[in-house]
């Protein structure tokens, strides 16, 4: 065999071990330059990738947070708002039912009106709760009991009207609002507000872990581009790829818009439910409450049983101290220093929560005016106790100065005062956190296009020059 055919096919025949290195490092080089339109398209997609990723993971922070803005806003908050009035309006119709009775009057006078006006506000909201379920027979079932049991209530009422002997039809009467309508209503509060509490700590926890994500996805990327564009100086010798870096600072720039949004959203929502609404909550179960407790006064002025006079006592002070409790003590005396007011009553949650311009001044007129109001009906018991029902009936009934009616008209005023506050907070809250969930659509899509657009155009360009 010649030695010719031992020859290394590259080799230059008869060349030294330094030229044959020398075709080896060509050979070398050769090879890396053939790897680069493969070592950019490798980053492209990439690059890409990750974008979508990124894009994926705050859609789901947007698609959390807009979950939980329509929760608060437009499914839960409402529906307990409304519950909490059908439980007002059916308390202040049997409230004036009572006082058309006390005060023997005729079905067309101003309580029987009341009532009957009271009354259809109440079907009204009832139907509109009906039309408006979220939660299936977790709501279905109280308003449907609700509705069932008022229909019986005003066929005892329309009983207790036409006979002479009515304390046995008002006692059924009270009895079916008080231990039936109006816990059904309450149920249907407690299946909206169990919904809102869940919705609102999930959806919050979730889009904070997506937001995390998030964060650390777009770092992925930066640092993806930022290494295409080393890559890309390394073989071309260029400094910067002018799309390329227009992407990374236009979704650099979205990051940093999105966090912003973020905040502002978590922070109007924080203010919407904590803030704004938790107080709505409180106050308009203190107003339900206070008509209850109203009706129950009525009620302990109708009766001339020992026994049942007692127990409308007892329904009243335990209204009364939902609303504030009795055990705490003087309360111009701890308005200075709310904290201690903490789990005391309705009406002491609300001042510990104080957020807004004019809220705390309202809020100590409300409680002001209810604590006159419970001392002026411990006055019309005193008197009934004494025989002096006539006295304790114009102190129960007068809108003078310092009588009954007059310190619950002013306690209402107060109250609808501080409610409104919140309700307005709440509303704004709401507005200014869909206003910015509506926002982010349009950062999402530069989030997307801003480094898929810049890695596609600007390594495009750098691979047709390489083929150039």
């Amino acid at each position: 065999m010649s030695s010719a055919m031992l020859t290394p096919v590259n080799a230059p025949v008869g060349g030294t071990l330094q030229d044959t290195l020398h075709v080896s490092l060509v050979e070398a080089d050769l090879y890396q330059v053939s790897e680069v339109p493969q070592q950019l398209k490798l980053r492209r997609a990439l690059c890409v990738a990750l974008s979508v990723c990124v894009f994926i993971a705050a859609f789901f922070v947007f698609d959390s947070y807009r979950s939980v803005v329509n929760t608060v806003g437009k499914d839960a908050v409402p529906s307990i708002v409304a519950a909490e009035q059908i439980r007002s309006r059916l308390a202040d119709a049997h409230t004036n039912l009572m006082d058309l009775f006390l005060l023997k009057e005729e079905a067309n006078g101003a309580s029987g009106k009341a009532y009957i006006a009271a009354i259809n506000q109440a079907h009204n909201k009832l139907l509109s709760a009906a039309q408006n379920i979220t939660f299936g027979d977790e709501e279905r079932k109280p308003i449907l009991t609700a509705m069932t049991l008022l229909s019986e209530y005003e066929r005892v009422v329309g009983m207790a009207l036409v006979t002479k002997d009515s304390h046995d039809l008002l006692l059924k009467a009270d009895t079916l609002m008080r231990e039936h309508i109006l816990p059904a209503v309450v149920e249907l509060d407690n299946a909206n507000f169990t919904h809102l509490a869940s919705s609102y700590a999930e959806g919050r926890q979730a889009a904070k872990n997506y937001f995390v994500t998030f964060l650390l996805l777009s770092i992925l990327l930066i640092v993806a581009l930022i290494e295409a564009q080393v890559k890309m100086f390394a073989i071309f010798k260029r400094i910067v790829n002018p799309v390329m870096l227009s992407g990374l600072l236009v979704f650099i720039a979205s990051i940093s818009c999105m966090a912003i949004k973020i905040d502002q959203i978590s922070s109007d929502l924080r203010t919407a439910k904590e803030d704004a609404f938790d107080s709505v909550h409180v106050l308009s179960q203190a107003q339900a409450l206070a008509y209850s407790a109203n009706a129950q006064e009525s009620m302990y002025l109708l009766m001339t049983d020992k026994q049942v006079q007692a127990k409308q006592t007892a329904l009243f002070a335990d209204a009364a101290d939902k609303i504030f409790s009795s055990k705490i003590g003087a309360a111009n005396a701890l308005i200075s220093n709310p904290k201690e007011l903490k789990g005391h009553g309705l009406l002491a949650d609300e001042l510990v929560n104080v957020t807004f311009p004019g809220e705390h001044q309202a809020a100590v007129d409300t409680l002001k005016a209810w604590v006159e109001y419970v001392y002026i009906d411990k006055e019309i018991r005193q008197l009934e106790a004494s025989g002096k029902h006539e006295q304790a009936l114009a102190l129960c009934i007068g809108k003078l100065e310092h009588q009954s009616d007059w310190a619950f008209d002013r306690f209402n005023a107060a109250l609808s005062k501080t409610l409104m506050i919140n309700q307005a907070q709440f509303d704004d809250g709401i507005a200014r956190a869909m206003s910015s969930i509506k926002q982010l659509v349009y950062l999402l899509a530069l989030l997307l296009f801003a480094p898929v657009l810049g890695t596609i155009v600007g390594i495009q360009k750098r691979l047709v020059e390489f083929r150039e």
